[in-house]
């Protein structure tokens, strides 16, 4: 069964504190679009500290340092999905091999101009690939289409692989997103931008679910 993943991208702790309860009991899981004006220009709250929550975190890592906030997290009881850019130039061997260490799940994003043929070489110790319907960076950007046909590409070639797909999403493009495959999808504005975001997010979880 497909899953909900609200994406909290946050400006200061408040909202973030703010955002975490909303989808409190609703979802079993969030991501925390971790943001730190040099990969992207923006940049977010991403602090790990303490959290009173029955959530599980995973980190979507838009950031030049991922292993860094990564050990930084491991901390945090919660913290349990790493997900980094391909685009980011490191060593993405050695923070996969670091995440298995650590018990963490880990998968790579990829931005939607990267071709997925990039990956071969690391899907054996990929837990999840995360396809960019949009650019990274800010939320509330509309969906580049062919980002839903590499989705399904991806799904096609590696079965068995977690598909996440996180930007433009809508409750239109669900059921489109549900037929390329998609496991996990990730909604920000989606959630957060209506007037009445817990009720959102209900109403998302049931049309993911089918239920």
């Amino acid at each position: 069964m497909a899953e909900l993943i609200p994406a909290i991208l946050a400006k200061d702790a408040d909202t973030f504190r703010e955002r975490l309860k909303i989808v409190e009991g609703i979802a079993k899981c969030i991501q925390i679009d971790c943001l730190d004006g040099h990969f992207v220009s923006n940049r977010t709250y991403y602090e790990a500290a303490a959290l009173d929550t029955t959530l599980e975190i995973e980190l979507h890592l838009m950031v030049s340092d991922p292993l860094s906030v990564i050990r930084a997290w491991k901390r945090v009881p919660q913290f349990v999905r790493a997900l980094w850019h391909f685009e980011i130039p490191i060593d993405h061997r050695a923070v996969l091999n670091e995440c298995e260490a650590l018990g963490l799940e880990c998968g790579l994003a990829l931005s939607p101009e990267t071709p997925l043929e990039r990956l071969e070489p690391f899907i054996e110790q990929l837990d999840e690939v995360l396809v960019l319907g949009v650019t990274p960076g800010w939320s509330g950007q509309a969906l580049i289409p062919s980002t839903i046909s590499k989705a399904k590409e991806i799904k096609e070639r590696w079965p068995s692989l977690t598909i996440g797909f996180d930007g433009g999403i809508t409750r239109a493009l669900i059921p489109q997103l549900l037929n390329a495959g998609v496991d996990r999808i990730c909604a920000a504005s989606a959630i957060f931008a209506d007037a009445h975001p817990r009720a959102a997010a209900q109403s998302l979880k049931k049309l993911i679910e089918g239920v």
